[in-house]
Formats: C-alpha cells, structure tokens, sequence
C-alpha cells in the first residue's frame, strides 16, 4: 500500500491532526496518541501488529488515504470522471420558462426578453426529453429563468407532463428545485410548487436593507427587500430554502448582515446559507469586472463568513463534494437548458448568447455553431492541463466552471475556493462537529 496523492493533512492544536482524502472525500481525526503509528502506516515503515493497529490501518484504507501499489489514482480519477459524465444513468433538465423578470439586478448576466414558453415549446421540450428518458435510471428538474415564478401554469404542466413521462419510462423522477428572486414565493405560492414536486427553492438576499435593495430593485426602482424576507417567513416553513448570498466588493463587508437579519426574525434555523463568488461574464454584466472579488481573495471572505456563522451558534458549513462526473452538467453528457423560445444550452449563463445554443427542441438537426458549442463542452478535459493534473484538490473541482475557462481562452482550469480555503474550511466544519457532540 501506498499514500494517496490526495490526502491533506492539517495540523491542529494539542498534537491533534485532521487527514482529508480528496477522493473519496472523507475526514477523519487523528488522536495524539496515534499520530506516530499512522506516520509509520502511511510511510509504509510498519505493518499494523496488535487489533488497535489493524483497525487503524483499515479505516486508512477504507477512507483511501492508503491504496494499492499498482493503483495510477490519476488514470483511476480519469477513467470514473469519463465514465460518469458520458453515463446515460442521468438527466437533468434546467428550464426558463421565460428570459423576463421583475428585477433589474446590476450583476444580471441575461439580456432580459419578456416572452413566455408556449404550450408548442412545452410539448417539444416533452418529445425531446424521451429519448433521454427512456435510457435513464433517474431525472430531476431545476426551474430557472428570468424569473421562473412569473409563469407558474407553465411549471405546472411541464412539471407533472415529466413526471408521468418519467412513471411511462421507468425512470425516478426526484423532487425539482426553483431558483427565484424570492419576491413571489409567499407561503400560498409555495404550497402550490410543492403540491407538484417543486420541494426546494433558492433565493438570494445581497445584505441588509439599503445594499440589497440598491443591487436588486424592480424595475421602477423600488426595493424588494421586506418583501423577500416576508415571504421567507412562509416559505421556509413549507419549502427547503437555501438564501443565496453574492458577494463582490461592494457588499462584502456587509453579506454577513443577511444572516443576524435572517436570525432576528427566526428565519436563520429553517434555511441554509450559500455565499457565492460574482464572476464577470460575456452578458450585460461584463462592466462589473472591476467590483469581481477574485477566487484567491473570496476564499479568505469565505472562510470569514462561515466563521462568524459557526460563532453565532449556525453549525452549518459547505463541505467538499466528490465531483464524479463534470465540474456540472455544462461538460455532462446528458443534462441540458432549456429557454422559452426552445433554444437548448448546455449553460444557464450562456442562455443570454443565443449563438452559444447547443440545439433547438424543434429540430433534431445541429447549425455548424451548435455541434461546435456542443463539442466544445462535451470536449473540456481538465485533464489535458498540466496544473489541474498535478493539483491536489481535482478530485473535487475537476478542472473548475469550464464556462469560464473556455470564455477565457484559459489553458488551465478555473479554479474554486477549495484550492485556496480548504484547510480552513475543514477545521471549521471539525469545529462544527465538535460543538454538535457538546450540544
């Protein structure tokens, strides 16, 4: 046996260590007493002689901080990366129901179009759905837009058109999830998407009063801010709702304000927080560069955060994910966006591009441009960059947004904050663990 190229180890007070797998993304403590013992087990110096010994050698093995000699992990990661993204198993649609919305958000990457999907397009989106269908073990849905809570009736009818197509093809149709503003989603609203398996929502909340409503108003310029907050009351009763928090340079001394707002009215222990990196993108959002935290320095914010947020008594924190297939469904074979013309992407961001189209419903034959967007995508391979390869925390990135990369022109992937806070982010969710046990 060997050690893993993925394991990380991180040093705690009192002799204790944490040891984190990337592959298989376990986390384990190591107790003073037996730090030497695993040094010379991974060293290979020793072999375990008393049980004590034996089970610590087997829970190495067992969380792949240990494998086999012969074992090339990267070819092993390679070969399940391809696998996973090129697996019929899975489909997963993203739909618009419209590219309108009521906001006028300053970091919006869509040009705002106010049409609606029309019951041809929703037919379509149907037939083009069972092929896929037909061959997958399981499917899920997410409703995006625009705003997606301004056409209800539509996710109504597509929602319970999917899953009878779903029961007709043998295939496990999960529960769908909404991303909305929020401004519609009161309790009635929300026992209505339930009602039809819409069972999650995000929403997004950009800090307190005068920073969210400044960032994301109606269009006549009012805020939506109370109003947010007031529906969250109801829907976090009734839906899983995770509060998405953007975070750029304008707000990033006050994000953390969303979460004593959200405690003060008893909102916080129904709700999961989600603070997410403001990119700059090739959409109407392109001038918001200079505001861009970049990844380096959203990290230590992150870190930040999440530790005020575990001080405050919230034992919530994000943890790495093993990234099997694709970095998302943009590089995975069988997931695709759908927009209310028809127009199938393979990224939601690129939906504000319509030349980045993959495909229309209408036709199953591919423009040029389309198959070329489609192989650019289906042809991301974090693999064939250099610094990806030897980089420790792939197996949870997996090359990063290849969006990003391939708008860029990057030869090497986009990197996340896991390259740069892992350590950190670890220890807080240990510290979490820790207090849990005390509660």
């Amino acid at each position: 046996m060997k050690p893993s190229r993925y394991n990380v180890f991180i040093d705690l007070e009192g002799g204790r260590k944490l040891a984190f797998n990337g592959l298989s993304a376990t986390l384990s403590e190591i107790y003073p007493e037996n730090a030497s013992l695993v040094a010379r087990l991974m060293e290979n110096s020793s072999q375990p002689a008393t049980e004590d010994e034996k089970e610590i050698y087997q829970a190495l093995v067992d969380g792949r901080y240990l494998v086999e000699d012969e074992l090339d992990e990267l070819e092993f990661l390679k070969v399940r990366n391809r696998r996973c993204r090129f697996d019929k198993n899975a489909f997963f649609l993203t739909i618009a129901p419209t590219l309108g919305c009521n906001f006028s958000c300053e970091y919006c990457f869509e040009n705002q179009r106010p049409g609606r999907m029309n019951a041809e397009t929703e037919q379509a989106i149907v037939k083009f759905s069972e092929k896929y269908m037909k061959k997958a073990e399981f499917a899920g849905v997410i409703w995006f837009g625009g705003e997606p809570t301004l056409c209800v009736p539509t996710i109504e009818r597509l929602q319970n058109s999917l899953r009878e197509l779903a029961e007709k093809c043998g295939s496990r149709f999960d529960p769908a999830s909404i991303i909305t503003n929020g401004f519609l989603l009161d309790g009635k609203l929300a026992e209505r998407l339930k009602g039809f398996g819409v069972e999650s929502a995000q929403v997004t909340i950009d800090g307190p009063r005068e920073i969210h409503d400044r960032r994301r108003k109606l269009h006549n310029g009012s805020g939506t801010y109370d109003r947010i907050l007031s529906n969250l009351t109801e829907s976090s009763e009734i839906l899983k709702i995770i509060v998405r928090v953007n975070v750029d340079r304008q707000n990033v001394d006050n994000a953390f304000a969303v979460v004593e707002e959200l405690d003060k009215k008893g909102i916080l222990p129904r709700v999961n927080m989600h603070f997410a990196q403001v990119h700059d993108s090739e959409g109407v959002c392109a001038d918001i560069a200079k505001h861009c935290l970049a990844t380096e320095e959203f990290s230590v914010h992150l870190t930040g955060l999440y530790r005020r947020l575990i001080d405050s008594g919230f034992y919530r924190i994000e943890y790495p994910s093993l990234t099997l297939g694709g970095h998302c469904g943009a590089d995975t074979d069988g997931s695709f966006v759908f927009t209310p013309s028809g127009d199938v992407f393979k990224c939601w961001e690129d939906i504000a591009i319509p030349e980045w189209s993959v495909g229309n419903v209408f036709s199953e034959e591919l423009t040029p441009r389309q198959e070329a967007n489609l192989l650019k995508y289906l042809g991301w391979d974090p693999f064939e960059r250099e610094e990806c390869v030897s980089c420790s925390i792939l197996p949870i990135c997996m090359g990063g947004c290849p969006r990003q990369s391939l708008e860029k022109g990057r030869r090497v992937g986009s990197c996340t904050s896991w390259k740069y806070n892992l350590k950190e982010m670890l220890t807080l969710r240990y510290e979490c663990d820790l207090r849990k046990e005390v509660i």
